[in-house]
């Protein structure tokens, strides 16, 4: 079997909007399954996440929100969103989103996400990408270690 191949087209205000309403939900139950947030506060929360991280939405300075679409077929495969940030003289990439829907997971598609995203970085000038992964998402922790990405901080809790 050839390994996925993916293209990264810049988002749609429609298709932005679709995602960001999708993304509210997302970021609270991963901060619910987490333990940082309660279910009562998770939608509040998430969505000042969302308001400070997009506060122009799609136009948000530099964001760059995209649609992984399979190379060959031009079909949707997932979604990137990454962030130009400043990293002393030079720019750094952070990864805030990456998602393979559902229905096509454990086809290489996010490996291939991943190293387009990492294509993206590279081109907008950035010398290294970073990212936030949960600790309960094993599989995601799996595939950013054999990409090469290395632990820079770990944050640990005691439910008391």
């Amino acid at each position: 079997m050839t390994s996925a191949q993916v293209r990264l087209d810049p988002m749609t205000e429609t298709e932005f909007q679709a995602y960001f309403e999708h993304m509210l939900v997302k970021h609270a139950a991963s901060n619910v399954t987490s333990g940082n947030w309660t279910a009562e506060e998770a939608a509040a929360k998430s969505a000042q996440n969302l308001a400070r991280l997009l506060p122009d939405g799609l136009a948000t300075k530099d964001t760059h929100l995209c649609l992984a679409r399979d190379a060959t077929s031009g079909d949707r495969v997932g979604i990137f969103w990454l962030n130009l940030r400043p990293h002393g003289t030079e720019t750094a990439a952070f990864i805030y989103d990456i998602e393979v829907d559902a229905e096509l997971r454990g086809r290489g598609y996010g490996r291939a996400v991943m190293l387009a995203g990492a294509d993206l970085a590279r081109e907008l000038g950035s010398v290294q990408i970073g990212l936030h992964v949960f600790a309960y998402n094993q599989t995601a922790i799996a595939l950013y270690t054999s990409l090469g990405f290395a632990t820079t901080d770990l944050v640990m809790s005691l439910p008391l």
